[in-house]
């Protein structure tokens, strides 16, 4: 009987914390809902010639969770997002305040003649970040 009991108990167990990284992963399609001032602050930053492309103006592209880094003291959301079915060549990546007021990008986009272009004005923490991202 206490073996049954123990059986159930780490089955419980192993299942809660299965379900555990499902519940914290936060990706950047979700950014908007959760993060409203954090998206209005990206999106504000984002240059108009590329205001119309979705997977990079509103996160609507293929993407794998974020991360949360800090950098000068505050919590950044940290991920990138590429092109849906173009993702070699095509991605965004981002650092956006979790609180808002501040973001920084870099594209690199072949499809839209865009190599390593900034936005925002990253510091060379922020610029090696971004690049990081980008060449994962």
């Amino acid at each position: 009987m206490a073996n049954l009991r123990n059986v159930a108990a780490v089955g419980l167990i192993v299942s809660l914390v299965s379900a555990l990284p499902a519940l914290a992963d936060e990706y950047p399609f979700d950014v908007a809902k959760k993060y409203p001032a954090s998206m209005r602050a990206w999106q504000s930053l984002v240059p108009s010639d590329f205001r119309r492309q979705p997977w990079i103006f509103r996160f609507d592209g293929t993407a794998g969770p974020m991360d949360t880094v800090s950098v000068h003291g505050r919590v950044f959301l940290y991920g990138s997002v590429c092109k849906p079915h173009d993702c070699a060549g095509n991605s965004v990546a981002f650092l956006l305040a979790k609180g808002g007021g501040e973001a920084f990008g870099e594209l690199s986009s072949n499809t839209l003649g865009a190599k390593n272009r900034y936005f925002g004005t990253p510091d060379a923490e922020v610029r090696g970040l971004l690049d990081k991202l980008l060449k994962e």
